[in-house]
């Protein structure tokens, strides 16, 4: 009995691998669907994202980050991100630190809960683990 519950909680994954695996490229596929609309070129996208333009031309197509549905109210707030980029030349540093709050904003609207229950079994229904650790947001 104790064997399966240690399976269990290896197995389970914790709601940081969640923002890393699923949260971040969604808003990381937002974003560059954004910039893509206003024309900007994938390899100036990849430059202030710091990644490759390919997996720039990825998140666009959906094969990366296309696994989680955003809310408006965050979708928004990436494309305003996406206006600043353009308009007030962001270095990566500053889009990074823009990117940190939209991320925070998510995770305050449990959007990764029902995720979460859907790929771990155990997750209470009246789980509240991002209120729980205000530290963190």
């Amino acid at each position: 009995m104790l064997y399966i519950f240690l399976i269990t909680i290896v197995n389970m994954r914790s709601p940081c691998e969640l923002v890393v695996w699923h949260l971040l490229p969604a808003i990381r596929s937002e974003l560059a669907k954004a910039l893509d609309k206003e024309h900007i070129l994938q390899k100036n996208t990849a430059k202030c994202l710091g990644m490759t333009p390919a997996a720039v031309s990825q998140y666009i197509s959906g094969k990366r980050g296309g696994d989680m549905e955003l809310p408006g109210e965050i979708t928004l707030k990436i494309n305003e991100l996406a206006k600043r980029m353009i308009n007030e030349d962001m270095s990566p540093f500053d889009v990074m630190k823009s990117i940190c709050p939209i991320c925070i904003e998510a995770r305050k609207k449990k959007i990764l809960c029902d995720l979460h229950r859907e790929i771990d079994e155990g997750i209470p229904d009246d789980c509240d683990f991002w209120e729980e650790i205000k530290g963190c947001i």
